[in-house]
This record gives structure tokens, sequence and C-alpha cells, in this order.
């Protein structure tokens, strides 16, 4: 099944409308894509330097807060979507739950049948596809209404995703 990349962008673009609508006043670091491919979710989030201070104060005075006193730690915490005070504030299903079944029967015709391979290409397509729409709404309107700090960085991320994996290769789709 094909992804339709422009039904993505609108639903970011009305999603993102209504978020700053709510939020105008707020200036962000980061927008995310936080996605869950296998189950061909989107999820909308963005979050600011100041809710960001709040959360490492948070961990740095709580119970595992010899965790986050290093900068690297620090920057995980930033990029990190699910400890972003402004995460999956609005949700998107590619396809439905009848369709991925659908699709997956496509891949395993048999039951018995267990090629996780091609699941795995199935879903990599779909987290490109995720990175290229995520690439064409930072080109429109909305997107330039965000209050962007200077460092501002957007990205596509996967479940259980590396974050750094998930700049990089938003990155070097935007090369493309």
């Amino acid at each position: 099944m094909k992804v339709d990349i422009e039904s993505i962008v609108k639903f970011a673009i009305k999603g993102v409308e209504n978020f700053l609508q709510e939020n105008p006043t707020l200036t962000y670091y980061a927008f995310a894509f936080d996605c869950n491919a296998e189950y061909a979710e989107i999820n909308l989030c963005l979050n600011t330097e100041e809710a960001f201070a709040e959360t490492v104060a948070y961990y740095q005075n709580g119970k595992y807060r010899e965790r986050y006193q290093t900068e690297e730690m620090l920057q995980e915490v930033k990029y990190n979507t699910g400890d972003w005070k402004y995460k999956c504030f609005d949700t998107y299903y590619v396809f439905s739950e009848d369709e991925l079944k659908t699709i997956f029967k496509e891949i395993y015709p048999n039951e018995v049948d267990d090629d996780y391979l091609a699941w795995e290409l199935f879903v990599n397509e779909l987290l490109n596809s995720f990175t290229y729409s995520i690439i064409e709404f930072s080109e429109t309107e909305t997107f330039k209404k965000i209050n962007k700090t200077a460092d501002f960085k957007f990205y596509c991320i996967d479940h259980e995703e590396e974050i750094a994996d998930s700049i990089k290769r938003t990155e070097l789709f935007q090369e493309k």
C-alpha cells in the first residue's frame, strides 16, 4: 500500500495550527514526528527550553539523579520526545487496523510463514515515508509560523530508535 504523504502533511498542518493557536507565545527548540511505524502511527511533538529545564530539574533532584549529570545524558533528555512536555498533542494513523491486517496477510500469506525481513522492510519504508512527510511539512507556511530558537531541530523518530540515528536520517533526506 502506498503512503499518502499529502494526507500526512495536511494532518501535521491542522494539528500544529491548532496547537499554536492554543500556545501562541511559546518558543520551541524542537519538533518531531514521534512514530510507531509498525502501527502506522505518527504523533506530533514540540518542546520549549523552559519545559526542558523543568524536566532536567525534576530528574536531577529525583531518585535517579546520578544518571542526569552528564552533558550526553542531558542531550538525550532534550531530544527524547518521551520526556517532552508537549508530546503527542495529536495522533494520526496512516493505515487503519484493517488495512494493516491486510498488509500483514500479504506479507505473510501463510500463517506459518515467518518472513520477518519482509515486515521489517515494510516498516522501514513507512518510516522513510514519514521522514519525507516531515520534510514536506517543514516547507509549509504552518511550519514557518512555529516560534523557533536559533538551534531549532526537527526530525522523525521511530519507537525505540536512537535519537542521533533519527536526526541523521532526517538530515540525509533533506539533502536529497
